[in-house]
């Protein structure tokens, strides 16, 4: 029996032995498997990427090239290719997607990389503080102060040290050209760039004139527009419209700001003139010239309360500071002031009587800038000095004057990055 036990004994352990034996074998030969499974993934994903970047830098260089380039790699360690191109998938927006192909036995791996882009990101110009398509001759000088983004699409002229209090950028540069030296002693608190791309003015205020018709209120004679805030806080402000230029034209009709009917637009088709407080939203617009004869206030002011109140001063041509008596004692604004193919002046700013400071609380966009006073070096001689800042409500897209105009980014912006991506399961 002892014979016979051993021999069973034996043959249990070599059977034992044979299966742990196999057993370790097929793990082996699947963990090779894993391995040469995991790198050909690896691989295929990696050329997706590789060939994803090489197509938005393509894009980046040209982007009115949307051509399909494709690739193949042949190299005795590395095999595979791939193909990317672009194409609209909506009216504003474009896709670049790319597809890898790595060999895999008798078949292939395929990786897919999807990059959008949004084409028409339109922006409101109530972003910008101040901005210029061109500075002219008129200088930024000693004790002029501006919070809020300051752009130009032309150079802007220093003289002295003015304080900028954010960013400050140009699609040109300064004049003086370098930063502390000669006159150019301006501060920027928050930095500077040049060179930058420049932000197109619209062809025209189409939007609004169409507004105005549609909604709004427009009136074919020049008008005077009287804010009244009404009596509580509540936008419960009107405004009163004058057939004629001045406070004292008689007055033709009136406008509910708080009416559910009225979309906020109030334009007139020559000069207008404005003055008084504001309770509500209103984009206040003239296809000639704005004339500003008193000051214009929200009824609430938002650096020291909760305000929802807005405004918007657009002009084909100028908005003007009127030279009166009202005016000669500071000129305070609330507002967005736009100017599509004009300035921001202030009216005689050479020959009238020094007027102490012109203070705008908002932001200030025109074609050309224009002067408001006149000055011997750092001491003004006529007009205003300057005491410009940003409304901080205005830095949210969505807040805004009722169809103020805006502009689109002149490059294309990725908004979604999409890559398929597989989960191994392992044996």
């Amino acid at each position: 029996m002892g014979g016979k036990a051993g021999l069973i004994l034996v043959i249990g352990f070599s059977t034992i032995l044979g299966y742990i034996a196999m057993n370790v074998a097929n793990v082996s030969t699947q963990a090779v498997t894993n391995m040469s499974m995991y790198t050909s993934m690896t691989s295929s994903h990696n050329i997706a990427l590789a060939g994803a970047n090489a197509r938005l830098a393509k894009f980046y260089q040209d982007s009115t090239d949307w051509s399909t380039v494709s690739k193949t790699f042949t190299g005795d360690n590395f095999v595979g290719s791939y193909t990317a191109g672009i194409e609209a998938v909506s009216s504003s927006r474009l896709r670049m997607r790319c597809v890898s192909t790595y060999p895999l036995g008798s078949g292939s791996l395929h990786d897919t990389v999807e990059v959008f882009f949004d084409r028409n990101k339109k922006n409101s110009f109530t972003l910008f503080a101040w901005m210029t398509d061109f500075e002219g001759n008129v200088f930024w000088i000693t004790k002029d102060t501006v919070w809020g983004r300051v752009h130009s699409n032309g150079n802007l002229h220093i003289s002295g040290s003015p304080v900028f209090m954010q960013k400050a950028t140009t699609a040109k540069g300064f004049d003086p050209p370098k930063v502390g030296s000669g006159t150019n002693k301006a501060i920027f608190k928050d930095g500077y760039e040049t060179g930058i791309a420049p932000i197109e003015f619209p062809n025209s205020l189409a939007e609004i004139v169409s507004a105005s018709v549609g909604g709004g209120r427009r009136y074919t004679t020049d008008i005077f527009v009287t804010l009244s805030p009404g009596t509580t806080a509540n936008n419960d402000g009107k405004a009163y419209i004058r057939g004629g230029t001045l406070p004292t034209s008689p007055i033709i009709d009136s406008v509910d700001l708080n009416d559910p009917g009225f979309n906020g637009v109030i334009l007139g088709t020559n000069t207008v003139g404005v003055e008084g407080t504001l309770d509500g939203k209103l984009t206040l617009t003239s296809e000639n010239s704005m004339y500003i004869h008193n000051d214009v206030l929200y009824e609430r002011n938002p650096r020291f309360t909760t305000s929802d109140d807005v405004l918007g001063l657009v002009a084909e041509d100028n908005v003007v500071v009127k030279n009166n008596a009202a005016n000669n004692s500071n000129c305070e604004i609330h507002g967005s002031i736009f100017c599509r193919d004009g300035s921001f002046t202030a009216e005689n700013y050479n020959s009238r009587p020094v007027s102490g400071e012109l203070r705008v609380l908002g932001s200030i966009v025109q074609q050309v800038r224009g002067a408001i006073g006149q000055f011997s070096g750092s001491t003004i001689t006529s007009g205003f000095s300057k005491r410009y800042r940003y409304d901080d409500r205005l830095g949210d897209q969505a807040f805004r004057p009722p169809f103020y105009p805006g502009y689109y980014v002149s490059t294309y912006a990725i908004t979604n990055w999409w890559e398929s991506y597989r989960v191994m399961e392992f044996q």
